[in-house]
């Protein structure tokens, strides 16, 4: 699944009369399985981390992107 923007997800789904589901990841299992069910389904999807999400990781994101 390549990494894009969400600007282009979300204008390409309000195109369509659609939606892109957007989830919170802490972990890198929490990316893989939210991953893993998007490529099952061939849906994009967008993945959000909050600032206590990097606190958590001790502002190390580069493992989660």
């Amino acid at each position: 699944m390549p990494l894009v923007g969400s600007g282009g997800l979300v204008a390409d789904a309000a195109a369509r009369s659609g939606a892109v589901a957007a989830f919170n990841v802490i972990t890198l299992e929490h990316v893989e399985a939210v991953i893993a069910g998007a490529e099952a389904v061939g849906s994009p999807v967008i993945l959000q981390i909050s600032e206590n999400a990097v606190k958590y990781r001790r502002g190390q994101v580069e493992p989660l992107a």
